[in-house]
């Protein structure tokens, strides 16, 4: 918090801070893999990018995020051959209770380490069971999703309600009824071999691990689009996963009970993930000066 490492029962944040009172921050969710932050530069780029939509300049450079990072990631004893999930998250700051306020308050960082809860490939080929909810993703020209921000309600009260209808996540549409994506994943669907993922125009966050996932079809030589997917192109899809930074590709096998494709992993989502977990192990051999 601020610099000082502690653990999390002894970190804390004051009571007037905007983050708390308002969800006036941004974050990002990094990957720890191998000793090396995975996408670092993509992740720095969208914290800034979230932070100019909320009117909020990130006071601390990229040298200092990285090194406060790295220095927490010591402190709770990662090892090089760990996998670790790193939040950091910068807050306005604090000041008189209100919503308007000053440009120049003093920010907040917060960077919270754990081991990575990674599914292993048990878990991936079992897959996820989804449901699409009523609830509807936020508008992008009330609170744009593209920025990452600490006020989550609305997939918070999206998982809940997925939760109590029996399955592991939810896919969420936007006013339009188009799929957008899953609590805090993108979303995808296969079909004759061709992948398919909403444009951010749907109103999605713009993911780190999207952005790698259709370069690595690129240079797969796997057709990737962004279109728009109604509900009626998941109940003819192939196969479906989300993916997101730590727990990175999981097949979606059945969507409000009914079977995805043979309801298991699909061949070609099989083989995409593996491009992604190779492209993770030779980004971190690369950073450790070796060879995947």
């Amino acid at each position: 918090m601020n610099g000082r490492i502690t653990a999390p029962e002894d970190a804390v944040v004051p009571a007037l801070d905007r983050g708390f009172l308002y969800g006036d921050s941004v974050y990002e969710v990094l990957w720890w893999h191998r000793g090396a932050l995975i996408q670092a530069e993509d992740h720095f780029d969208r914290l800034e990018e979230s932070g100019r939509r909320l009117y909020m300049d990130i006071h601390a450079s990229r040298d200092e995020l990285a090194a406060a990072i790295q220095a927490t990631c010591t402190a709770a004893g990662l090892l090089p051959t760990d996998d670790g999930y790193v939040r950091l998250v910068v807050t306005r700051g604090g000041g008189p209770i209100g919503l308007a306020f000053d440009e120049n308050l003093k920010q907040n960082v917060v960077v919270v380490v754990k081991e990575a809860d990674r599914p292993p490939l048990e878990e991936v080929e079992q897959g996820i069971r989804a449901a699409l909810v009523e609830r509807r993703r936020t508008s992008k020209d009330a609170l744009d999703p593209g920025a990452k921000t600490g006020n989550y309600l609305n997939n918070l009260l999206a998982l809940k309600e997925a939760r109590l209808a029996g399955a592991d996540d939810a896919l969420m549409l936007n006013a339009k009824g188009e799929v957008t994506e899953a609590t805090t994943a993108n979303v995808y669907l296969l079909k004759d071999g061709r992948l398919t993922t909403p444009p951010v125009e749907a109103g999605i966050l713009k993911g780190t691990t999207r952005t790698r996932i259709l370069a690595l079809c690129a240079e797969a030589g796997i057709e990737a689009t962004e279109a728009r997917v109604t509900p009626k192109d998941l109940e003819a899809a192939d196969e479906i996963f989300i993916s997101s930074s730590v727990r990175g590709i999981l097949p979606v096998v059945a969507i409000d009970g009914q079977a995805v494709g043979e309801g298991r992993i699909g061949p070609l989502t099989r083989r995409i993930y593996e491009l992604f977990e190779a492209a993770a192990d030779a980004e971190a051999a690369d950073a450790a000066g070796g060879s995947a």
